[in-house]
C-alpha cells in the first residue's frame, strides 16, 4: 500500500513515506507530463511495492549508508555501519540483507555494501564531482538527483550510450538547475524495465543519457532492452525526475553530513 502526499492524493500520484517524515518522491519538482510520466513508471515499478513500510532501523542504517557514500565517495564498511548504529556486527549483517531484499542498497558477493541508490561503487558510465568529491551513479537519473541530495551544485561526467561521446552536465542552485551543458542537445531515455528485484541489473540499465535524439533513436531501434516501454526526457525533465526522487532523502541525514 503505498502512502501518497497530501497534495498528490487528489491526483493519484503515489509516494512513500519514511520514518521521520520523508516524502518520495516529491511530486512537485516534476513539470511536465513526461516528467510524471517517467517518475510514475519508477515509483510504481520499484519504489513504491520495494520502499514502502521501512522500520525505524532500516531507515537509520540507510541514513549511515548514504552518508558514507557523502562523506567518503565510497560505501562504508558493515563494521563502521554497525559502530555508527549502536548495533553488533551480526545485527548490522542481517539489517543490511534485509535492506537489499526491499532493493535500498547493493550487496556483493561478501556481503558488503557496493552500492545505495544513486551510489554504487561498481562499473558505471556516470561520475559526479561535487566540491572534491567524486562517486558513482547507478544510473543517469540518479547522477541527476544526487547534486539535490547533497545540495550541492555538481559536474556530472558520462558518455553517449550509443557513440561514448563524452558528456558534462554541470548544475546551479544545489543541484536543481541546468548550468553548463556539453554538448547542448543532450537527451535521456527512461525505461520502464524491472526484474529480479533489483533496480541496478534492470531499471537502471535503461536509464541513459545521450548525445542527441538521433543516437537515442538509433540505440533504440538496435538495443531488444530499449524497445520495451519508456519515455524520452529532455535533460531538463531528467533533471526534475532525479530532484523528485533524491532530494527529500536529504531530511533523512544526521547533521553531521558534509554540505561544503
Amino acid at each position: 500500500m503505498l502512502t501518497p502526499t497530501s497534495h498528490a492524493e487528489a491526483a493519484g500520484w503515489p509516494a512513500v513515506a519514511f520514518p521521520g517524515g520523508a516524502i518520495i518522491p516529491d511530486w512537485g519538482a516534476v513539470t511536465t507530463p513526461r516528467a510524471q510520466d517517467a517518475l510514475r513508471a519508477i515509483v510504481e515499478a520499484f519504489i513504491g511495492p520495494k520502499w514502502d513500510g521501512l522500520d525505524e532501523t532500516e531507515s537509520r542504517i540507510h541514513g549511515i549508508v548514504l552518508s558514507g557514500y557523502a562523506a567518503s565517495g565510497h560505501a562504508p564498511a558493515t563494521a563502521d555501519v554497525a559502530a555508527a548504529a549502536g548495533l553488533t556486527r551480526d545485527e548490522a549483517d542481517g539489517v543490511l540483507r534485509r535492506m537489499a531484499g526491499r532493493d535500498l542498497l547493493v550487496l556483493d558477493a561478501a556481503g558488503q555494501i557496493s552500492g545505495a541508490y544513486p551510489f554504487t561503487d561498481g562499473q558505471t558510465e556516470h561520475h559526479v564531482d561535487a566540491r572534491g568529491l567524486t562517486v558513482g551513479a547507478m544510473c543517469a537519473i540518479d547522477a541527476l538527483g544526487i547534486g539535490a541530495m547533497l545540495e550541492r551544485d555538481v559536474a556530472i561526467r558520462s558518455a553517449c550510450r550509443q557513440c561514448a561521446r563524452p558528456l558534462t552536465i554541470r548544475t546551479r542552485r544545489y543541484g536543481r538547475e541546468l548550468d553548463q551543458v556539453e554538448p547542448s542537445g543532450i537527451a535521456v531515455w527512461s525505461g520502464h524495465r524491472y526484474a529480479a528485484g533489483c533496480a541496478a541489473s534492470s531499471l537502471c540499465t535503461v536509464q541513459a543519457f545521450f548525445c542527441d535524439d538521433a543516437h537515442l533513436e538509433t540505440w533504440r531501434a538496435n538495443s531488444p532492452a530499449a524497445r520495451q516501454e519508456g519515455v524520452r526526457l529532455s535533460l531538463a525533465e531528467a533533471l526534475e525526475v532525479g530532484v523528485a526522487i533524491f532530494a527529500p532523502m536529504r531530511m533523512e541525514w544526521p547533521s553531521w553530513i558534509p554540505t561544503t
